[in-house]
């Protein structure tokens, strides 16, 4: 079969994130970082490492693949390949690109290489946790003492399983199925019922609050991945219209500084205007930067947690049809 010839392309979306980067800081001669293959291997231009190529070991691919940093350099021959777009770039054509004054360089190129990151971020899914609302605690007023106990129950079921989390809820859920227990008139499914059910209080109740602690915190996570990747993808938008006037406003001041004898006037209110501009790349990297740190921590923890969080609903699922069942007992009987 044959092979299909690779077209050189003169850009990409992914190649503009590097047009300021260094192309110069390595050697032909530079060893893969990890078989320490000694020649033709490519230049990670996000994290400036060396790796080699396919017709080696692969590493260079298995770099992008881990860490989705598409564009590398060839030591060689400096011939630039996007492993997102699967295009080739003549190195030489990016040199051409940059503008004479570099002087937003290093800061659009940190930027840029967040921005991948944060692309990546984005696009893993993450899982949606729904919390079933709490109950309000009721109050009760009960006349006899079986009378007392069948009401004090009854508000006890309304208030729902988690109630029982409270040691006084506990303690009046346990005299008031005593009494009901002691009662001749208490059917005996009903009475077979509570007895289990108060044999298993204290654990029941300990597993049901914990399993309903763990949904709360995912809940939280996913709220807070929510409010991340809105941050994320409204200054990552904001970055790419800031980017182009920085990139613009370098080129005017280079013609400028070219002729500063009689545009004395004009580069000082370009200056004025870059000086904004930078306050707002500025502003827009701190929150990228925290929205970035927040977020994958964020999902870290979710990933960890999801075993945790598929158990803890198994649980409580099993704890109310449980609770379910005998509250719908307790309401035929008595």
């Amino acid at each position: 079969m044959a092979i299909k010839a690779v077209e050189i392309q003169t850009r990409c979306d992914h190649h503009l994130a590097f047009e300021s980067c260094d192309l110069a800081g390595f050697s032909k001669k530079t060893p893969c970082k990890r078989c320490q293959h000694p020649r033709k291997n490519w230049f990670c231009l996000s994290c400036k490492d060396v790796f080699c190529g396919h017709i080696v070991n692969g590493h260079s691919l298995e770099h992008y693949q881990q860490t989705k940093h598409c564009v590398a350099v060839n030591c060689s021959n400096r011939a630039v390949w996007c492993y997102s777009c699967h295009e080739l770039l003549d190195a030489r054509v990016i040199q051409q690109w940059r503008p004479k004054d570099r002087s937003s360089s290093p800061k659009l190129e940190n930027i840029d290489a967040m921005i991948v990151d944060v692309s990546d971020l984005l696009s893993k899914p993450f899982p949606s946790i729904n919390v079933c609302p709490q109950l309000d605690a009721q109050s009760f007023v009960g006349q006899d003492e079986l009378a007392l106990a069948k009401e004090g129950l009854r508000k006890i079921f309304d208030r729902g399983l988690k109630a029982l989390a409270d040691p006084k809820v506990q303690h009046e859920f346990l005299l008031y199925s005593a009494t009901l227990l002691s009662a001749d008139s208490c059917p005996s499914e009903l009475k077979a019922d509570l007895s289990t059910f108060r044999c298993n209080l204290s654990e029941e109740t300990s597993s049901f609050i914990k399993a309903q602690d763990e949904l709360k915190v995912a809940s939280d996570l996913s709220a807070s991945i929510t409010q991340n990747k809105f941050v994320l993808r409204q200054q990552t938008s904001k970055y790419d219209e800031v980017k182009k006037e920085i990139v613009a406003s370098d080129e005017r001041i280079a013609n400028f500084k070219a002729m500063i004898k009689e545009l004395e006037a004009c580069l000082s209110t370009e200056e004025s205007k870059r000086a904004k501009i930078d306050e707002v790349i500025n502003s827009i990297e701190t929150q990228v930067t925290t929205a970035r740190d927040g977020l994958v921590s964020d999902l870290a923890q979710v990933s960890s947690m999801e075993g945790t969080i598929q158990a803890a609903k198994q649980l409580v699922a099993q704890q109310q049809s449980a609770w379910d069942n005998l509250k719908t007992t307790f309401t035929e009987s008595a």
